[in-house]
């Protein structure tokens, strides 16, 4: 099964800087924008964090793991979650 790293840019007070909080999952089917963001928006309610940004969503590719963290921060600074494939190696 395909694994996905999906990383969104989180605070839990106004006006903090905000930081990348991260998770991987598990799909049989390609993941689309939709579907991370509704992922993301479960995974904030349950831990009371808010979203920063616009609620951009970004594909970043697929690559190793440190590939895809890599991509994450170089991703514009309006991407608020990012996601991509993790591949073997």
């Amino acid at each position: 099964m395909p694994k996905y790293l999906i990383s969104y840019r989180k605070t839990e007070e106004v006006g903090q800087k905000p930081e990348w909080a991260s998770f991987t999952t598990e799909s049989e089917l390609a993941l689309e924008a939709h579907a991370v963001k509704e992922r993301v928006d479960k995974r904030m309610s349950v831990l009371g964090e808010k979203l920063w940004g616009k609620g951009d969503v970004v594909w970043v590719g697929s690559g190793r793991l440190d590939d895809v963290l890599y991509k994450r921060e170089e991703a514009a600074p309006e991407a608020s979650i990012i996601y991509g494939l993790v591949t073997g190696g």
